[in-house]
């Protein structure tokens, strides 16, 4: 029946074209042909990554991303992408651990490292959240955060970039079944001392470091590399 539709559709499109071209066939052909072109250069034009429109995309699970639009396909996303200027992300549907609050590492850090942060400003401006995960897995990272492959826990910096659109990403979620961000607390990856990590409020943005990674809990959204390539 939806194909009968779609047939029908087409049909009474040409002859609409037709009955405006007063019958002459072969511009009502070039009509048809114009319409059909413009709307494939729509949905499958490719850009540059330095070209991509800022904003939130839904990322399928085959193909390239698509800019999220009350009107575009919502079918097989995986997560959803976030690109403002040079910075980008793909965030996770749902929350790990089962959305439940949980310590960030299951054992103390005896680990030698380098990479603590331990004022705001450094904080903020650190988006290294693959290389921290790393080390807290080194440590010893909470077994209830499964991250699938190529995922990672958020640095403050990126943990901001979703903060700052939350809104909207939190409709493309919505959309695709996934679960909003939460108007709570979230560990990010980067790491104030050794024995306490960063963490964003989504309510309201502040930015906290009182909690111990393997004593107090927080929410975890896992985040991946964003696909280079989308439709606009």
């Amino acid at each position: 029946m939806n194909n009968m539709k779609e047939i029908n559709e087409i049909q009474q499109m040409k002859m609409a074209l037709l009955v405006m071209t007063h019958a002459d066939v072969e511009n009502a052909q070039k009509a048809y042909d114009f319409v059909m072109s413009e709307s494939r250069d729509f949905q499958e034009k490719e850009v540059e990554p330095n070209k991509m429109t800022d904003g939130i995309y839904l990322i399928k699970a085959v193909g390239i991303p698509v800019l999220f639009m009350p009107e575009c396909d919502k079918k097989d996303c995986v997560a959803v992408g976030i690109k403002m200027g040079s910075k980008s992300i793909a965030v996770a549907l749902k929350d790990a651990a089962g959305g439940k609050d949980v310590t960030l590492t299951d054992s103390e850090d005896e680990t030698e490292y380098d990479g603590y942060i331990n004022n705001c400003a450094d904080a903020v401006a650190d988006w290294s959240g693959k290389a921290n995960t790393k080390h807290l897995e080194k440590i010893g990272l909470n077994k209830d955060i499964k991250l699938e492959a190529g995922q990672y826990i958020p640095s403050v910096g990126e943990m901001y970039l979703i903060y700052l659109h939350k809104k909207a990403l939190n409709e493309a979620l919505e959309a695709v079944g996934g679960e909003s961000i939460a108007d709570d607390w979230y560990w990010t990856s980067t790491e104030h001392n050794s024995s306490y990590a960063w963490e964003v409020s989504i309510s309201d943005g502040s930015l906290g470091i009182w909690d111990g990674k393997d004593t107090d809990s927080s929410r975890v959204r896992a985040v991946s590399a964003f696909i280079k390539k989308q439709i606009i």
